[in-house]
């Protein structure tokens, strides 16, 4: 099985070891059977935190996927929350996962309600729009989506992916303890790097409470897993009678034209 994992990222060279540690975390995650290939996309402003960058940059990650389709992959996991999701269902026939729907999902199978921690205020509204499209606000606790504080920036992430417990864990568990007070019985990590630092470092439930952790990426990654296989055995497949039905090849290919991406 061949999985793309597609960032809305340009891949910072400051960030190697980041991106040496996904490639660590996907082999500990995947089946063994798996091939996971870490893809940055070839434009990026490498800024999600508001939602006119975020779509500046959505176009980049939908062809990471049409090319993904076009090279033979299995399925495409967008590996960050912002991610244009539904778009690229729809222009590929291959499974599409978005990490920030399936830790959602999976969080309701493991409590009642849930809340979300992302990196900063900014992605705040791109994930409560996420919820409202998903359908999922009645399983989430009164603001559902909150940031650590202080928010993260490059420093705190490099240093994290080494030492996590220095700053991130603090910070995280100060937002998560008032998210528990607040009704949560799971927390969602809001962001596809700290879920896989987090998950690497072993932090899988906040200390003394019994609320799970979700890893965003792992939920993507293994959910890519199951549709593969499902397609395979069973032949299911994503729907086509209308939000995800692609449009006539010839039509997509002449609109791609015309704005130059072919």
């Amino acid at each position: 099985m061949r999985i793309l994992w597609n960032e809305a990222t340009s891949g910072a060279p400051e960030l190697d070891p980041l991106w040496d540690a996904l490639r660590g975390y996907f082999r500990k995650v995947a089946r063994a059977d798996t091939e996971v290939t870490l893809r940055h996309v070839s434009v990026s402003g490498n800024y999600v935190r508001s939602l006119y960058t975020e779509l500046l940059n959505n176009r980049a990650v939908v062809e990471n996927a049409i090319a993904a389709e076009r090279e033979g992959f299995d399925a495409v996991v967008l590996g960050c929350w912002a991610d244009p999701l539904w778009e690229a269902r729809e222009a590929v026939d291959i499974p599409v996962v978005g990490i920030g729907e399936a830790a959602m999902l999976l969080a309701t199978t493991l409590g009642s309600r849930f809340a979300v921690i992302t990196v900063a205020p900014g992605v705040v509204p791109t994930i409560e729009i996420d919820l409202r499209l998903y359908g999922l606000e009645d399983r989430a606790i009164t603001r559902p989506v909150r940031s650590l504080d202080p928010p993260s920036d490059l420093e705190l992430l490099v240093e994290s992916v080494t030492d996590p417990h220095r700053r991130l864990i603090p910070n995280f568990e100060r937002v998560a303890r008032k998210c528990i007070e607040d009704g949560a019985e799971v927390i969602v990590v809001g962001c596809g790097y700290y879920g896989p630092i987090l998950s690497l470092h072993g932090y899988n439930e906040i200390p003394g409470t019994g609320v799970p952790v979700v890893d965003c990426s792992a939920a993507g990654l293994k959910l890519a897993e199951a549709l593969v296989d499902l397609s395979k055995a069973i032949g299911l497949h994503k729907s086509t009678a209308l939000y995800f039905r692609r449009p006539p090849r010839e039509v997509l290919e002449r609109v791609r034209r015309v704005h130059g991406l072919t």
